[in-house]
């Protein structure tokens, strides 16, 4: 068991690699509780990060899919969001993928942090893989589109014959760092899942060894801003998309997790790749290019000097 705040020092360490896999624009006022009502006119680029997590035993895994290119085939309720976040998606994981030394075919688990259109992608594309999702996540989105015609959720991805939802009951889940559950994924501590709620039932982060004290953290929508990482803009929690009164199912736990998210980076050896974080844009290297190594590279450094400008108070 880690002490709270404490992150292990497994010897194994896993290749961490960002795909962008889309760009969309998110209102000011489903972000922060103080944004612009205009919702066409004041809004937040975002771009869509997916990951590929790579294993020393030849296991290759993606940690959300984005976008998906075909944006008309989107449930109807997300695209009736289109003119507020006007979705660009010039290359899918797929796209990225076989561009690379990695192919999609070589990928044997797709991860889904949750199940919102921006990360499911096509699953159907990756139909040979097994998908994994955190607990709840089934009860959550079920029946899912088309099947339920005003669902924003894919019912493919449920339905997937190698369906795999993470059990609180049945899966062993340790503490780790500020968070109380985390999933040993290759059970060597390179690699951890971590139950991050707020956003929706199911929502799961990430932990990934990236080298010696050198961690990457994989937010998926537990945070859409840096702003709102540091505390420097408060969360929104009256608008949200599709008519919802917020962004995050349950504001106040996402709010907490946000916080966690915070005092794990805030330390000098986790970096944290949020899917939406603009900051990431040029600072971030991409796919074929490894995450490992950011802390020799001054990455994080550079991200936090850019942080402090922007929002020091």
């Amino acid at each position: 068991m880690t002490v709270k705040g404490k992150l292990p020092s497994p010897s194994a360490t896993v290749d961490v690699s960002a795909l962008p896999t889309g760009k969309l624009y998110l209102p000011d006022r489903w972000l922060f509780e103080d944004g612009d009502s205009d919702m066409q006119k004041a809004r937040q680029f975002s771009p869509d990060f997916s990951f590929l997590i790579s294993h020393p035993s030849g296991e290759h895994i993606l940690f959300d899919l984005g976008m998906r290119k075909e944006l008309e085939n989107n449930p109807d309720v997300i695209r009736a969001d289109y003119p507020y976040i006007s979705p660009v998606v010039p290359k899918d994981a797929t796209d990225l993928l076989d561009e690379g030394p990695v192919k999609s075919s070589d990928i044997s688990t797709v991860v889904f942090s949750h199940l919102h259109f921006d990360h499911t992608g096509d699953p159907a594309k990756f139909s040979h893989a097994t998908f994994v999702t955190g607990p709840g996540s089934s009860a959550a989105t079920t029946p899912g589109y088309p099947r339920a015609a005003k669902s924003p959720f894919l019912s493919v991805v449920i339905e997937h014959p190698k369906y795999r939802e993470l059990s609180f009951e049945t899966d062993p889940w340790v503490p780790i760092g500020p968070f109380e559950r985390a999933y040993d994924y290759f059970s060597d501590g390179s690699f951890y899942l971590i139950e991050t709620p707020g956003h929706m039932p199911g929502h799961l982060g990430a932990l990934a060894h990236t080298g010696t004290d050198e961690w990457v953290f994989l937010g998926g929508d537990c945070c859409h801003h840096r702003a709102l990482l540091v505390g420097a803009r408060p969360v929104s929690t009256t608008v949200g998309p599709n008519g919802t009164p917020s962004f995050h199912k349950d504001p106040l736990t996402a709010i907490s997790t946000i916080e966690k998210v915070n005092m794990l980076q805030s330390g000098g050896d986790v970096m944290a790749a949020l899917a939406h974080d603009a900051i990431l844009e040029g600072l971030m290297p991409l796919y074929p290019e490894k995450l490992n190594g950011w802390k020799g590279a001054q990455w994080k450094q550079d991200i936090d000097d850019i942080v402090e400008q922007m929002y020091s108070r």
